[in-house]
């Protein structure tokens, strides 16, 4: 449980993250000056950065070694839906950067 407990908190900050990235785009994209909104952007960039794969990875296998069946593969499926959705913020973050020449330290994230 404890375990569970650590990996959905690993969750809640990616969708939040995710969330906040893409409404802090669509922000920046309409007056990419908006310094409240960059600064908002790249927390969650940071955020997204800081969420490691590797430890939810290790986590997740710590709880799916006891597992088996439709458990097992529901839990295995949501991490990677997560997982894509971080890798995928990330990119289209990255993307925006270039785009409206936001500070070269983003590009790099």
């Amino acid at each position: 449980k404890f375990v569970k407990d650590i990996i959905d908190s690993q969750y809640h900050k990616i969708d939040h993250a995710v969330a906040e990235i893409k409404e802090t785009s669509e922000a920046l994209l309409k007056n990419a000056k908006c310094r409240k909104s960059s600064e908002r952007f790249i927390v969650a960039l940071r955020t997204l950065e800081l969420v490691q794969p590797s430890d939810i990875e290790q986590h997740l296998g710590t709880i799916t070694s006891d597992l088996h069946g439709k458990e097992k593969e529901a839990l295995e499926t949501e991490a990677r839906a997560k997982l894509t959705n971080r890798t995928k913020a990330l990119e289209n973050a990255r993307k925006l950067s270039v785009k409206l020449n936001l500070p070269e330290f983003l590009l790099y994230l």
